[in-house]
């Protein structure tokens, strides 16, 4: 019956990550212009915001990790009718069941540990960070595989796709390398004691390493072609005999030689080296970081028999992660969300938890924080698409001189520009309009302009020399929108 109970609770808490996925917080701009501004804007043909990573001579950002976890569900959409919240509802449902990967795999590396799985599948950062389309949160799902790949080379394969995993993961973000090397090298320590046991020949050592670094070559290679046909740096030419032209873009090394510089850094924010493990490891896990400390110090101080390879790579990845990214004076803490495998699977490996104050702490702690993240910037995508659902795709306007009084109904046969100012809130993601690039598709459109960062005094200019439209006018219509002349064929307000 208790077994019964747990089983429910916890198929509840996966039900639950799928119904909180599509709450509209809105953690970090990252999230939309890291991904799925790029990715509907490309395989949905919907205005977005190329940001610099994209856009530059040395992009930093592979497009193949992207398309997986955010462009799947655009495709997915461009078969049906494309709204705002469909874009929304689809990418964060997508994103939550994508995190199922990272339960699946921690279950079949630790088994049938009730408490492990419980304690997983209510931690927040899997119910809230890893259901919005970060590219850490596709990272962590990468390294969860990756473990459970781990697991198959102790079995006797796996070694392949693991090399498959590892490269994938180097291309999704510059961070997961820092958790992930302690996974290649417990790889090539298995091996070798295979070796030694006389389990595995000397060919098959071999083999296996050389399917390793075969599966991590031939990804890395595949990642860096695609690449560079998407930024345009290699191009197929010819009709009859095509071959391909140009230069090879490395993303990784773009983005490696972009963190390098101090002053690049300086632009996103300077933070203290400590801030990841005195408070964002805590901020992130709470609770479960400081239990994952304990039993570091034990792990550390035991003779290790019987902790296994997988065991051994779980603790060296979080440690690896912690230490190495603090290294970087540029801190965040997103950045440390691959570290969630490592700490479940470590401390599923190594003790049962049943403490009942843990599991009070863990509860709350997870409960507050939960609450404070799905209300954070909660107001801007519902914003979006109310702006969005209010143009009109079809209007019927009369002209009083400068002015165009309209409403809905008709054929538009100028252009109506709705512009609107953004303060004080992240960037709005521009492909949540669902608005066509085809201008001749959507005449009407809103136009987005944020005021982030600027002084009281900028805003005030920047409002000052905006189009102002006739106030007489306005109070004088009825259930029509009143628009100022900007050119011949375009009205703007």
């Amino acid at each position: 019956m208790h077994r019964f109970y747990s089983r429910l609770l916890y198929a509840g808490l996966l039900v639950a990550r799928i119904l909180f996925s599509v709450l509209p917080s809105y953690i970090h701009p990252d999230e939309f212009f890291q991904s799925s501004e790029i990715a509907a804007s490309d395989i949905l043909k919907v205005t977005g915001h190329r940001t610099w990573e994209f856009s530059s001579q040395a992009p930093v950002r592979s497009i193949v990790p992207i398309y997986l976890y955010a462009g799947m569900p655009m495709f997915i959409l461009s078969f049906f009718s494309v709204t705002p919240w469909t874009l929304f509802y689809g990418s964060r449902i997508f994103m939550a069941l994508l995190s199922f990967v990272v339960d699946l795999s921690v279950y079949r590396v630790v088994g049938k540990r009730k408490w492990t799985m419980l304690l997983l599948a209510s931690s927040y950062c899997l119910v809230l960070f890893h259901v919005h389309t970060f590219s850490n949160a596709f990272a962590s799902v990468v390294l969860s595989v990756c473990f459970l790949l781990l697991k198959r080379v102790e079995s006797g394969g796996g070694c392949f796709l693991l090399g498959v995993g590892l490269a994938l993961g180097s291309f999704t973000h510059i961070a997961f390398p820092m958790f992930a090397w302690p996974l290649g090298l417990a790889c090539l320590a298995a091996l070798v004691s295979a070796l030694r046991s006389g389990s595995l020949t000397t060919r098959g050592l071999v083999l296996r390493v050389a399917g390793l670094a075969a599966g991590g070559v031939l990804t890395a290679l595949g990642l860096v072609v695609a690449d560079s046909l998407y930024y345009g740096s290699l191009r197929w030419n010819g009709a009859e005999f095509p071959y391909v032209s140009g230069s090879l873009t490395f993303t990784v090394l773009n983005n490696l030689s972009y963190n390098s510089q101090h002053d690049n850094l300086a632009a996103h924010g300077i933070q203290p080296r400590y801030l990841h493990a005195l408070v964002n490891m805590p901020l992130l896990f709470g609770p479960l970081y400081i239990l994952a400390l304990v039993k570091l110090w034990v792990f550390l101080r035991s003779d290790k028999q019987g902790t296994g390879y997988v065991g051994m790579a779980a603790a060296g990845s979080v440690m690896s992660g912690v230490v190495l990214l603090s290294l970087a004076p540029h801190q965040e803490a997103r950045f440390l969300l691959p570290a969630l495998p490592g700490l479940a699977i470590g401390i599923g490996r190594w003790q049962y938890l049943a403490s009942r104050y843990f599991w009070w702490m863990w509860i709350t702690f997870n409960g507050a924080l939960f609450i404070v993240f799905s209300m954070h910037q909660a107001g801007v995508v519902p914003v979006v698409v109310y702006l969005s659902e209010s143009v009109w795709t079809h209007a019927q306007c009369r002209y009083t001189g400068t002015d165009a009084l309209c409403r809905q109904g008709g054929v538009l046969g100028t252009e109506l520009t709705t512009r609107v100012y953004l303060v004080s809130t992240y960037l709005a993601p521009r492909h949540l309009l669902a608005q066509p690039v085809d201008r001749s598709m959507a005449r009407a459109r809103v136009d987005l302009v944020d005021l982030v960062g600027l002084e009281t005094e900028e805003i005030r200019d920047i409002l000052g020399g905006s189009v102002h439209v006739n106030e007489t006018l306005v109070r004088s219509s009825q259930n029509e929108l009143v628009f100022r002349r900007t050119t011949d064929t375009h009205y703007e307000r």
